[in-house]
Formats: C-alpha cells, sequence, structure tokens
C-alpha cells in the first residue's frame, strides 16, 4: 500500500493536530445486486412447472455528487453469480433462467439455462470468465420456469463490484479520479464488443432415451463469435458425452469422457486448460449416450462470451479493449476474483 492509498483513508484535523481515519472513502465497494423492488418481493416467487413467471429485472440506479461522475453515475461490474431456492434446496433446484439486457436488446443465451449450470451459491459462487459491466439507468430482464414440480421461492444476486467515480476519496486525488474514469470508459467500450455468453442445445433440455445416443447441436448464431472457457451440466442419471465442430470435424476428445470424468454443475465447473473460440454461424455437435438404462434428461451449458467483431480482428478487439478481467489474465488457469 503506498501513500496515496493511505491518504484516502486519513485526513489532517488541524485543530487537533493528529490525523484521523475517514469511514467512508472507497471508491470500489463490493456489493450484491437483485431484482428491483418495484418489480417483485423477495424472495421471488416461480410458479410450478408448465407456467413461466413474468419478467422482472435487475436495475442498476444512478447517483453523483455534483456531478464529479464524468457523466458515469455509479455502474456495476458483475463478477460471479449466486441464488437460493428457499423451497426446495440449491441442490435441487430445478427451474430455467433466460436473461436478457434490455438497452441493446442483446441475449445472454440462446436458450434457457438450468439454474445449476450457471448460479453458484454464496460459498460456490460461479464465476464469470468474462464480467459483465452494468452502467446505470440499465436493466436486465429476469424470467424462470420451473422444470418439474412445485411452486418455490428463490433469491437470485450478482455479485461484483460497485464503482463511485465521485467518491469523496478523490477530492484529494485527481490523479485517482483520472484513473477510475479512464477505466470505466475502456468497460464501457469494451461492453459494446465482448459480453458474457452461455450456449446450450438447440433443443433444450437434451432428452435420450434408456441406453440411447443422439447428436445435438449448439449453433452459435451469425451475430458473433463464441469463445468458451468451459461447460457445466445437470442430468437425472449418467451420460458420457462428446464434443466437435460440425465444419471442421474437430473434436475434443478420442473417446467419450463420462460426467463425473468429464462436467462439473455451476458450483464446480469444467474448466478448459485453454480457451476454445469457435466463429459466428458454427455449430458444435453434443453426442450424448446414457449409461443409465433408464430415460435421461440433460441440461448442458458452454459458458464463455460473445466477440462482436470480424473473426480476423477479435485479437485486436480484446487489446483495443482490455481492462483486467480473468479472461485476459493469463495464464489463469482458472477464474478468479480480481
Amino acid at each position: 500500500m503506498g501513500l496515496r492509498d493511505t491518504d484516502k483513508f486519513l485526513r489532517w484535523n488541524e485543530q487537533g493536530r493528529l490525523f484521523e481515519p475517514v469511514l467512508w472513502r472507497r471508491e470500489v465497494l463490493p456489493a450484491w445486486l437483485t431484482f428491483s423492488l418495484t418489480d417483485t418481493v423477495l424472495p421471488f416467487p416461480i410458479a410450478a412447472a408448465g407456467t413461466p413467471t413474468r419478467q422482472v429485472s435487475f436495475f442498476q440506479q444512478y447517483s453523483s455528487v455534483n456531478g464529479q461522475d464524468a457523466g458515469l453515475g455509479t455502474p456495476f461490474e458483475v463478477r460471479s453469480l449466486v441464488f437460493q431456492d428457499s423451497t426446495d434446496g440449491d441442490l435441487a433446484a430445478n427451474w430455467t433462467v433466460r436473461l436478457k439486457e434490455i438497452g441493446e436488446v442483446r441475449e445472454f443465451m440462446n436458450n434457457p439455462i438450468h439454474v445449476r449450470c450457471m448460479f453458484g451459491t454464496g460459498q460456490l459462487p460461479f464465476l464469470l470468465r468474462e464480467p459483465y459491466f452494468f452502467p446505470s439507468i440499465h436493466n436486465i430482464s429476469f424470467q424462470a420456469a420451473k422444470v418439474a414440480g412445485g411452486a418455490v421461492n428463490v433469491r437470485v444476486y450478482l455479485h461484483g463490484a460497485q464503482y463511485y467515480p465521485w467518491a469523496p476519496a478523490f477530492l484529494r486525488d485527481a490523479q485517482g479520479r483520472a484513473e477510475i474514469i479512464t477505466l470505466l470508459r475502456k468497460w464501457m467500450q469494451r461492453r459494446k464488443y465482448i459480453t458474457p455468453f452461455f450456449l446450450t442445445t438447440d433443443v433444450a433440455p437434451a432428452v435420450l432415451a434408456a441406453n440411447g445416443v443422439v447428436d445435438f447441436f449448439m449453433k452459435v448464431g451469425d451475430d458473433g463469435h463464441f469463445e468458451t472457457f468451459g461447460h457445466t451440466h445437470v442430468s437425472t442419471g449418467a451420460f458420457s458425452f462428446e464434443i466437435s465442430e460440425v465444419k471442421t470435424k474437430q473434436t475434443l476428445s478420442n473417446g467419450e469422457p463420462t460426467d463425473v470424468n468429464g462436467s462439473g454443475d455451476a458450483r464446480f465447473p469444467t474448466i478448459y486448460p485453454t480457451s476454445y473460440l469457435i466463429p459466428a454461424g458454427y455449430r458444435l455437435r453434443l453426442r450424448l449416450r446414457d449409461l443409465s438404462g433408464a430415460p435421461n434428461t440433460i441440461f448442458w451449458c458452454n459458458f464463455g462470451r460473445k466477440i462482436y467483431a470480424p473473426i480476423g480482428q477479435t485479437e485486436e478487439v480484446e487489446a483495443d479493449t482490455a481492462v483486467p478481467t480473468p479472461a485476459d489474465t493469463r495464464p489463469g488457469l482458472v477464474p478468479a476474483p480480481l
């Protein structure tokens, strides 16, 4: 910790001739963001299977002091996803989630994703490899649907870092204020081209007959390239899988790993030792083989980020918009909060 860091939390009292601590001086604080309480009450009710919930939203408010925010307000950097199923319990939660960015009408997924494929718990959160930068006065819509069983009550939070570019810490620290505003503007630029994304099967969930073998496909979409850093699953029985890219015939294994040695859930995701970039318009083939001897329902999710740029310029876009994210920290085989 340097002198400037220490100075943020101390001030000189001329009358008493001593240094005093300043408790509210931070420009970045850890924070949790849940649904706008004007939309719903907490815990949030999800009806029995067959009835999707109405859409509610995460909303990032705007605040400033004397216009010192440079028009940025109080942006929020989402780094992990956590939930609590107050009725069924987190390990038995059985509902899907769909998230959509309202302002840019940008999807975070191609189909609804099982909650246990993308949300963890407070003790074992799901860490976003590409954090989501949530500007002030923006909304993310949330819709859930129970897969099976009765109604439940849930709590869902985005966890991350809350920025205060107008914080009192900058009253005597013009350099620090300039640095954080530069960083936030870089984030504003980055979010135009790179956002978190979750890719599941085109037909979701994947359903297998007892001992059945079926090929399912996952189309990346024509709007951007998908860079995946790992995958998760939730299933009703044991299975094996094989991942390959349809056009190039490139396969990721010479056999079929089982769910036990090849796949985890959001709390313990399977992390790839290197990322895997699939160009826009390409498809992954997911061959699933039931090993349970009974009908098997499988929710599959590759997690990563969408890159909205020409394929030959992806690295240039990443470099031009570089911010300290787990995805751009090398080697960084395991994502961790910064």
